[in-house]
């Protein structure tokens, strides 16, 4: 199979343990290239641990992860990671160009300090979030939907192929989600594939492209037509909707 053709993310058997009680069960998941795939499922089901699990952040029990058609550490620099919000000390004392400055740091290395094309590259970023203005801003300072935006510059200037997102869209005003599903949907259309944990379920079929219902085992998998079906939600939820 030709590089270009290999999925972005094929994950087989996978299974992830905490204390021997299992998280994820036997996930089997392909994502093909040039995708926005929501993760959707209840709390506890596994989904940050899934992201987690591609990143090599938590160890395996068993299966195998292939990213961009090889193991993570081969293709780590082609993946940009966006953690849920409420796990970022945003207490933190730099700004917001400088958060963004850090998604270059596995390009630069920690000991060489960016510069002049760095920083434009970084400013290019926060612009094509619309937070070009707040580049000097504190980012204890900033709501918590800029916040967001920063982070998501974060992962752009990375210029990644696989982008994991963590309910990049929780919490945020209606503005700010709009320029997050249009920024996801320009990412796409360049090629790039994208994961997102997801919580609303009422935009599920306008925001994604294919969909994961997870509750640590795969319920469905595929594109949100075939796999986003009442019966498939109600199993994932165990009969009852989020609220």
């Amino acid at each position: 199979m030709a590089a270009d053709a290999e999925p972005a993310l094929d994950i087989r058997g996978l299974t992830v343990a905490y204390h021997d009680e299992p998280v994820l069960w036997d996930i089997d998941l392909t994502v093909p290239r040039s995708t926005i795939l929501g993760i959707v499922g209840p709390n506890g089901a596994g989904k940050t641990t899934l992201l987690k699990a591609v990143l090599d952040l938590v160890p395996i029990a068993s299966g195998r992860v292939r990213v961009l058609g090889d193991a993570y550490a081969a293709n780590q620099n082609r993946v940009g990671y966006v953690p849920q919000r409420g796990s970022v000390d945003w207490d933190f004392p730099t700004n917001a160009l400088d958060v963004v400055l850090m998604g270059l740091y596995g390009e630069l290395g920690w000991f060489r300090r960016p510069g002049a094309a760095e920083k434009e590259k970084a400013r290019n970023a926060l612009d094509q979030v619309g937070m070009l203005d707040y580049a000097d801003r504190q980012i204890s300072q900033l709501s918590g939907g800029q916040q967001q935006r920063v982070f998501l510059a974060r992962a752009l200037v990375q210029e990644a192929d696989l982008y994991l997102m963590d309910e990049p869209l929780q919490g945020v005003d209606a503005t700010t989600e709009r320029t997050i599903i249009d920024l996801l949907r320009r990412l796409r259309n360049q090629g790039r594939t994208l994961l997102v944990v997801h919580h609303d379920l009422s935009t599920v079929r306008e925001y994604f492209d294919q969909v994961l219902l997870l509750n640590v085992r795969a319920v469905a998998s595929g594109s949100v037509e075939t796999a986003f079906t009442d019966a498939n939600v109600r199993e994932t939820y165990a009969g009852g909707m989020p609220a």
